[in-house]
């Protein structure tokens, strides 16, 4: 019997692992002014295409102020726009649109809340890319009031894809982790 098979197992295993080599990994950390910058996804100002009047929000038994339409202001970015674009096309309806709103609730006060429509209420104000189309966004009048200046953007990442508001001038902070409750500044 050879000396080798005599010798326990462990000490073989050692010593095989001692005459291995491995490959080593180099790792390197970039100076900040190095590093590659996030590029934000272009985005337009929409067109205003109806906005309510205020006979229609006294109609509606509605008690806010409209945003003139010079003042009513949201951007959408182009992937946003071109899922709006892909889901009229899909349901073979020019009218579709994503109808956005905010209601109380959430961990910070306030939460989005966005659904399809096909039909604009009365009190909605009706937005659009300026080029991409059709791209309609309706937006009620109390949540514009908490809206505008936003932007909508349409994001991908592994677990999901979703519409986003971003850059909310309204919006105190950051916001819940979760991107949909947010407190509003004072």
């Amino acid at each position: 019997m050879s000396t080798f098979l005599r010798r326990p197992l462990f000490h073989s295993c050692i010593r095989l692992a001692q005459r291995r080599t491995f490959p080593t990994r180099s790792f390197s950390l970039s100076l900040p002014r190095h590093a590659a910058l996030a590029q934000q996804p272009r985005k337009e100002p929409t067109v205003l295409i109806v906005s309510p009047t205020p006979a229609q929000l006294q109609e509606e038994e509605l008690d806010v102020e409209p945003i003139p339409p010079e003042d009513a202001h949201i951007d959408i970015t182009d992937r946003a726009a071109e899922q709006l674009r892909s889901i009229a096309t899909r349901e073979n309806n020019d009218q579709a649109a994503l109808r956005i709103a905010v209601e109380s609730g959430g961990c910070h006060g306030y939460q989005y809340k966005m659904e399809l429509s096909s039909q604009r209420a009365p009190d909605d104000y009706h937005f659009t890319h300026p080029t991409i189309s059709p791209s309609n966004l309706y937006i009620d009048a109390v949540s514009l009031a908490l809206l505008n200046g936003s932007t909508i953007d349409y994001a991908t990442e592994l677990i999901g894809s979703s519409f986003r508001i971003s850059e909310n001038p309204q919006a105190k902070g950051s916001g819940c982790g979760c991107g949909v409750s947010w407190e509003l500044k004072e």
